[in-house]
């Protein structure tokens, strides 16, 4: 089939990947949420495994749950006793329930020969480890399967994929939120499994009708199982795509643009296109300007019929960020690139094959159920913790009321703000505002209020400090790179500074007591004045004092707050695979918790008003 039009970048925007934002803008309104924290030393405050690689999460919406399934080794990629963890949550928010939904597999005492010819005998001391592609598949009558893929590697570097393959397992996850019994749906045949040595039963062997049909239609679905290239291999038919000379096609996710027509998407900017719903195929081809690596990409249709596309816009493997979104009128040709996520947690744990940063992103596919007015996307970073971002649809940039004038704790106001959120720094509304609080040793949380481009603006912040005797704030007015000009900081020893050429304390704080900080800023200067409490910040002849910008900033474009400072590394000089082989020094227990409640935010463009 002759390809009649691929998807493409239009765009000119590229990040400069020495940040990890890589000075992209955001989109509007995005929430990001740590699913799952490694603990090596406390499982019990993690998801129960106490393992430290977690990696290729998938999601779906069922019930009105949302149901997050990720794999996990105990240190590093391909290694160790592999197993799949099923978390849930109502809200898409709070992540408190996970199960294991596909156990370590201790391969039995046997010996196979795949068909390349090449035999292997097992001692029964050998365990497999997860590595699917795909998680989640709705049938046409509401059911919900989850599936996984077991495998084992002769080597650490070696995919437990094809003749290294045992097979994908599948089970039911019922409406209450239980799952069935495990059976294999596609065990690797080809690699030399008999039944016998098959630990589960086969799913035509379930006395469940219901489950057997569910799995036939899984079956037969070709874009389902074009997702099993590289897992199965693809010397069987139920693999339609089969992967090219010295090349393999990775990571499948597809969407439609017409009634028959689908775009294909694999990794390294390979795509093709089907005119029949996925019988046949154009050849696959790379699109030189969907600029990317090794980290995964997810595109699809958007609840407002336009497209979105997220993925890393970089041609590093090894450093994979920032994770940005482009946006498309007819799926094919993507515009508009804006960040997800830009702050990226230290890498705590040693392991193999732990790339920094945000991969792997998988949303909800076409046919199944999804939250209305809302693009679900998770990740693994740095294949150790996972997090889900909430889009919102429409999928916009920058603000463009000219006031803004906000009481943070009224319904639905939060939900202009770009919330930053591990489970150990939460941002949450409350009865009295938004909450910002922090027991992270080594992260922090964020809440970011886009603004309208201005290069004279008047802003003004009440908020409230819970202690004032440990922990820390800052708040900046950023340029739309989110280079920071204008900075403010609550300190642990009861002052508040700002940033000039150098830190400068020019108030005392209080825990409890509300504080109005109003801060007018010229980017015709470079100088800001303060006021705390309606009470501007005076020279010692009484004229208003003038603050220098901490750098020349043309736009002031957001508001940033953050429980700490921003986080510079990785840079790209540093290497993932030569870290200290040893967990990063208390980040594994949670330190004293400071927060600060805001309660108010009030912009004016002066610039706009003159």
């Amino acid at each position: 089939m002759k390809s009649t039009g691929l998807p493409r970048y239009t765009g000119r925007i590229h990040p400069n990947c020495d940040y990890v934002h890589g000075q992209i803008s955001p989109a509007h309104g995005i929430k990001c949420y740590q699913i799952t924290r490694a603990n090596a030393r406390h499982p019990e405050w993690d998801d129960g495994t106490g393992y430290t690689y977690k990696h290729a999460p998938d999601v779906c919406f069922f019930h009105g749950k949302y149901y997050v399934q990720y794999l996990c080794n105990p240190v590093g990629e391909h290694s160790g006793a592999g197993q799949s963890i099923l978390a849930s949550s109502h809200d898409g928010v709070h992540w408190e329930d996970f199960a294991i939904s596909f156990p370590p597999y201790q391969i039995p005492a046997c010996e196979i020969t795949s068909y390349k010819g090449e035999t292997t005998r097992f001692s029964g001391d050998t365990w497999a480890v997860m590595h699917q592609r795909m998680s989640f598949y709705q049938t046409k009558t509401g059911r919900m399967l989850v599936s996984g893929f077991y495998g084992w590697c002769p080597e650490p570097w070696m995919c437990p994929w094809d003749d290294h393959g045992i097979g994908r397992v599948v089970r039911e996850l019922y409406p209450d939120g239980n799952l069935g019994p495990i059976y294999f749906i596609f065990p690797t045949w080809q690699a030399g499994w008999s039944r016998e040595q098959l630990l589960y039963p086969l799913y035509e062997e379930s006395p469940d009708e219901g489950f057997r049909e569910a799995s036939q239609e899984l079956l037969s679905d070709r874009l389902a199982t074009q997702q099993w290239a590289e897992e199965n291999g693809d010397q069987d038919d139920i693999i339609t795509i089969k992967h090219g000379k010295n090349q393999s096609y990775q990571a499948f996710c597809s969407y439609h643009i017409g009634p028959e027509t689908v775009i294909g998407l694999w990794k390294h900017s390979l795509c093709a296109r089907s005119e029949d719903n996925g019988k046949t195929w154009s050849p696959v081809e790379k699109s030189y300007s969907l600029v990317m690596s090794g980290q995964k990409v997810w595109g699809c249709r958007t609840s407002d019929g336009r497209y979105a596309m997220v993925y890393d816009p970089t041609l590093e493997t090894q450093h994979r960020y920032p994770l940005c979104v482009t946006t498309s009128n007819n799926g094919l040709d993507f515009d508009h690139m804006q960040l997800v996520c830009g702050d990226l947690t230290p890498k705590r744990y040693p392991g193999f094959w732990k790339d920094f940063g945000f991969q792997y992103m998988r949303g909800i596919p076409e046919g199944m159920d999804r939250p209305e007015d809302n693009l679900c996307i998770v990740y693994s970073v740095n294949k150790e913790d996972i997090w889900i971002a909430h889009i919102p649809v429409p999928i916009c940039g920058q603000e463009t009321q000219e006031e803004l004038h906000e009481d943070l704790s009224l319904p639905k106001t939060v939900d202009f703000w770009n919330l930053y959120s591990p489970k150990w720094a939460r941002a949450e509304q409350t009865e009295t505002g938004l909450r910002m609080c922090d027991s992270d040793p080594v992260d922090y949380c964020r809440a970011e209020r886009l603004l309208p481009l201005s290069s004279h603006c008047s802003i003004s912040l009440t908020l409230t400090p819970e202690q004032a005797d440990h922990g820390c704030l800052y708040g900046e007015l950023c340029t739309p790179e989110g280079a920071s000009a204008v900075r403010f900081i609550f300190r642990e020893d009861g002052k508040l500074y700002l940033r000039t050429t150098t830190e400068v304390p020019v108030a005392e704080y209080k825990s409890g007591t509300p504080v109005t900080l109003t801060l007018e800023a010229d980017c015709t200067t470079f100088f800001f004045t303060l006021a705390i409490n309606g009470e501007p910040l005076q020279e010692p002849d009484g004229t208003i004092k003038q603050f220098h910008f901490m750098r020349a900033a043309n736009q002031l474009s957001r508001l940033v707050l953050r429980t700490g400072p921003y986080l510079h590394t990785p840079t790209l000089d540093m290497d993932p695979e030569v870290l200290p082989e040893n967990i990063l020094p208390g980040s594994d227990e949670p330190v004293k918790e400071a927060a600060y409640v805001i309660h108010r935010l009030d912009f004016s463009n002066i610039a706009q008003e003159k």
